[in-house]
């Protein structure tokens, strides 16, 4: 019997990369990164997206409704 943990919120898209890499975009663009922490789970990311990946080796690309990519680089050194 497959379970199910409901995760509070609401997106369009979701992207996981791994279990800590899950990433996601709401109906109005904005972008989400999973906290691994259920009681909070999600923190907003600058920017707006239409469409999110996530890889394995942590890297996120997005796609904004007028068809640039983007890919992140927040977490990156300076």
């Amino acid at each position: 019997m497959a379970v199910w943990t409901n995760i509070p919120g609401s997106l369009k898209r979701i992207a996981v990369g791994s279990r800590t890499n899950v990433w996601g975009v709401n109906a109005s663009g904005q972008i989400y990164r999973y906290t691994n922490y259920d009681a909070n789970p999600w923190i907003g990311i600058d920017g707006s997206l239409s469409d999110i990946g996530a890889g394995a080796d942590g890297t996120v690309w997005g796609v904004n409704s007028a068809g640039a990519i983007y890919r992140y680089t927040g977490d990156l050194p300076g």
